[in-house]
């Protein structure tokens, strides 16, 4: 399992079963989308290029215009190559995991094809609802230090936007939906995989609309947890107030979405703070000790075998335009709220929709003000993702600039 690193031994069944999904769309002019939803961690760099390549070869969806989403459950499986040092570094695992992944990447190549099969006539709507669960979880102490910790002051994105998917014949096919809190409900002592409230709400929502499938996206969540958290009867709470939000939302008049899907994908650099030389690696992993240690002879693995450690990373950004006024803005990592905020100001919250989590998640992505802040998510976090250092503050312009460009184009 993944993504607490206190866990020592292999998951201990299942409390819930986990779910790739797939919205396939297709406009006038026969360009498609699909957008994949996914019960899982996050999808590594590697795995979802290879997902996104079959997905080329076998349907001819180029790579712009095929999404991998996944909901960031605290309580699913392990895959190969997301936080490669939060798992302990037993051979054992290591193939499991391996074993896993390739499985995975099977099934999500597969359900895209059944959602390209399935597709038929049908009226897309956008909504938006509320849900208040969300809470901001950087929390100042009395010494000035930042820990993880219920912040009711901080940040926060309540918003629960929808895309309604009804049929030719007036019947509620889907809705694709996404919350920016943390699927953490769960906690590291919990040893069953589960969706957490995300797969709570799917499931709850889908027994109360027979016939009709719910997609669940992350929005940006890097610094928000839900308020309710430690049981699985939390999860159900969480679950249930989200879905509750989406019917009150979808019940309203939305913003009818009609005419060509435009799509953009790229990668661009962004730079980290300058990386420790040999010496000062080859220190730490003399005198550290736990991870500290772990993540130091990592990076000597690295250097001996590369040469240098990359002082930059390929950044994921993608854009949909749904007809001509909603915009699908979908960022890799895990991404900050701050980000959401800024991106809803700047292009009209009405028809801006942020999502985080997408195509690869390679780490935290802190706003300037986080990263000066210092705490888990802009330090601690960089080590179990397998990063050098902290990300460099030009972090925040940078993808803010390329986002706003993308969607301007």
């Amino acid at each position: 399992m993944s993504g607490y690193g206190n866990r020592t031994t292999p998951s201990q069944g299942v409390a819930q079963p986990i779910h790739a999904k797939a919205l396939a769309l297709k406009d006038p002019d026969g360009r498609h989308f699909v957008l994949v939803t996914t019960d899982l961690i996050g999808f590594s760099h590697d795995v979802a290029e290879g997902i996104a390549a079959r997905v080329a070869r076998e349907y001819h969806i180029s790579r712009e215009r095929l999404l991998l989403s996944s909901s960031h459950t605290h309580t699913g499986p392990a895959i190969a190559g997301n936080l490669p040092l939060m798992q302990p570094p037993t051979p054992e695992l290591q193939a499991s995991t391996q074993r896993y992944t390739r499985y995975l990447q099977d099934q999500v190549v597969a359900v895209v094809g059944q959602a390209l099969d399935g597709l038929a006539p049908a009226k897309l709507s956008y909504h938006v609802g509320k849900a208040g669960f969300a809470q901001n979880r950087r929390f100042r102490s009395p010494d000035g230090t930042f820990k993880i910790a219920d912040n009711p002051g901080g940040l926060v994105d309540h918003d629960v936007p929808v895309l309604r998917v009804d049929g030719a014949d007036g019947k509620l096919r889907a809705v694709l939906l996404s919350y920016a809190a943390h699927n953490t409900t769960l906690g590291g002592k919990d040893m069953a995989i589960h969706g957490d409230y995300a797969g709570e709400m799917q499931a709850y929502w889908e027994k109360a609309h027979p016939g009709a499938t719910a997609l669940f996206m992350l929005g940006c969540a890097g610094d928000a947890n839900p308020r309710r958290r430690g049981s699985i009867e939390a999860a159900k709470e969480n679950g249930r107030e989200l879905a509750d939000a989406v019917d009150a939302a979808i019940t309203k008049r939305g913003l009818a979405i009609q005419g060509p899907l435009h799509a953009t994908f790229e990668r661009f650099p962004i730079r980290l703070e300058p990386v420790p030389d040999r010496a000062e690696w080859e220190r730490r992993a003399r005198e550290a000790e736990g991870l500290d240690k772990q993540i130091a002879e990592y990076f000597l693995g690295v250097l001996d075998s590369k040469g240098a450690i990359a002082e930059t990373y390929e950044y994921p950004l993608q854009v949909l335009k749904l007809g001509d006024k909603l915009e699908l803005i979908a960022l890799g990592g895990e991404v900050t709220v701050g980000y959401a905020l800024q991106l809803k100001q700047k292009l009209g919250p009405a028809t801006t929709w942020v999502v985080a989590y997408s195509n690869d998640v390679m780490s935290y992505i802190p706003t300037v003000q986080i990263l000066g802040e210092g705490g888990y998510e802009p330090e601690r976090s960089q080590m179990y993702y397998g990063m050098p250092g902290k990300w460099d503050p030009s972090i925040e312009k940078t993808i803010l600039d390329r986002a706003l460009a993308a969607a301007e184009r």
